[in-house]
C-alpha cells in the first residue's frame, strides 16, 4: 500500500484483500480531503477482505475524517465483481476506471483491459459494456462474462 499526500490524496493498493490487509489504519495517514484509490495491484478478495473494505470506504465518508466521496480508479476486475454484489457501495464511491475481463471472438485471445467509466457512463447505466479492440488482431472484443458481474454497480 502507498499514500500519496494530495490534494486529493491517493491511495494505491496492492495485493490481497483479506483476514490481513488492515485497511482501517490507512485513514489515520490521509491528509483532509478528498480521496483517490488505485486497485489496479489488488490480486484476490475474500468475504473478510471485503468486509473491511467496507467499513474502510463508510469511514472515509464520515464526517468526522473529512474526506467526502471516494474516487477509485483502476478498479481491479476481482474487487469489481465483489462490489456489484453489495448493494450498498452504489452511490457511495465515485468509479473513474476499472479492468474488465474480455474475450476476442475472432482470434480467442482474453484481456482485462482498463474501462473510462466516466467516457461511458450512460453505457455503463444501461448494463452495456464498451468495446474494446483486440490487442492482438483489432477485432472488437466482448465482454467475457455477465455485464451485472461488472455493471451493475453503474445502475442509478
Amino acid at each position: 500500500m502507498t499514500v500519496v499526500a494530495g490534494p486529493p490524496a491517493r491511495i494505491t493498493l496492492v495485493g490481497r484483500i483479506d483476514d490481513s490487509a488492515g485497511l482501517g489504519p490507512i485513514i489515520a495517514t490521509l491528509p483532509p480531503g478528498p480521496v483517490v484509490i488505485d486497485t489496479a495491484g489488488v490480486t484476490f478478495v475474500n468475504s473478510i477482505g471485503m468486509r473491511d473494505w467496507i467499513r474502510f470506504l463508510r469511514a472515509l465518508r464520515e464526517p468526522t475524517h473529512d474526506h467526502g466521496i471516494p474516487t477509485l480508479e483502476n478498479v481491479a476486475d476481482v474487487l469489481m465483481t465483489q462490489m456489484n454484489l453489495l448493494a450498498e457501495v452504489r452511490g457511495t464511491l465515485r468509479i473513474a476506471s476499472f479492468h474488465a475481463q474480455y474475450v476476442c471472438n475472432t482470434c480467442g485471445r482474453e484481456d482485462i483491459p482498463v474501462i473510462d467509466a466516466i467516457a461511458h457512463a450512460a453505457q455503463l447505466a444501461d448494463l452495456i459494456a464498451p468495446p474494446s479492440p483486440c490487442p492482438e488482431c483489432r477485432s472488437a472484443m466482448e465482454l467475457a462474462d455477465f455485464p451485472e458481474r461488472y455493471l451493475s454497480i453503474f445502475r442509478p
